[in-house]
């Protein structure tokens, strides 16, 4: 007898996808990236977090999964630090475009992208274009902003790299794969005082100035950090990373039904008229 279908996409035949898309046009697509994690987390936590994450939200919601995309683009001071393999820039962002174009023509229509790695930049511009080319739904789903409120709640430091959280993070999705006894803690100078930029989870300052990926304002990592440790692992706790990630699989799964409530397989919302408004 046949098991339970799988929601990986490459894991399906054609004629399953075509079946698929008639009763869900909406899927994940996981982008990470392949970056050190210090020397107690594996390279791959970015990629690994958001394709862990979209199975939990596949699995409540029964949307598919796209094949995921391991390699990421990476900010100037990510560069040379060993075990990071960048992606240019235009290469991801135009990679990105095929390869949602073929989703959206496979039927379809509505595509979350599900971001785990700081490269958000990449994407903007991609999501702009595509909804003028496809007129496909785009979303991008980065776990850490979907889930900034409970990571403020639980985090006792805030989110920057291979610490506290995403640490947590990774001792909820794959224990087997990090080594707390090589968890440690480091900071490094800033080129400008940190209040002039925001950080991950909150991307302006609170005074207002700088979105953090719009300031050079750190010096390359490779030159100030010893471990690739950007704060405090040794607080990670897999109960914190359980409510992180309880939090992102529950908002993402809330968007997906109202996806679903308002607008019908093979239908997206650019290619309808607006509520009041007649074709």
């Amino acid at each position: 007898m046949p098991g339970k279908k799988s929601f990986w996409y490459q894991e399906l035949s054609w004629p399953e996808i075509v079946e698929k898309t008639k009763e869900c046009d909406i899927i994940l697509l996981p982008i990470g990236s392949i970056e050190q994690h210090g020397p107690h987390c594996p390279v791959g936590v970015d990629s690994l977090n958001v394709q862990k994450i979209a199975e939990r939200v596949a699995e409540r919601t029964g949307v598919l999964i796209a094949p995921p995309i391991w390699y990421g683009a990476h900010m100037y001071m990510q560069y040379g630090f060993p075990g990071t393999i960048p992606i240019r820039s235009d290469i991801l962002k135009q990679f990105v475009k095929d390869v949602v174009t073929g989703l959206v023509k496979n039927g379809f229509k509505k595509i979350i992208i599900l971001n785990g790695h700081g490269q958000q930049w990449v994407f903007i511009g991609a999501l702009h274009e595509l909804a003028l080319e496809t007129k496909a739904f785009i979303a991008i789903a980065t776990w850490w902003e979907i889930a900034r409120k409970t990571i403020e709640e639980v985090a006792q430091t805030k989110f920057v790299h291979a610490d506290e959280v995403e640490t947590s993070v990774a001792l909820e999705l794959y224990p087997e794969l990090v080594d707390m006894s090589k968890a440690d803690k480091e900071s490094a100078p800033s080129i400008v005082d940190k209040k002039w930029y925001g950080s991950p989870t909150r991307t302006l300052p609170d005074e207002g100035g700088f979105p953090h990926h719009n300031i050079t304002a750190s010096y390359f990592q490779v030159d100030v950090y010893k471990l690739g440790i950007l704060g405090d692992a040794t607080l990670a706790t897999k109960e914190k990373g359980k409510k992180i990630v309880d939090a992102v699989v529950d908002k993402l799964c809330e968007f997906i039904e109202e996806l679903k409530r308002k607008y019908p397989p093979g239908v997206s919302p650019l290619e309808m008229p607006p509520p009041g408004v007649k074709a």
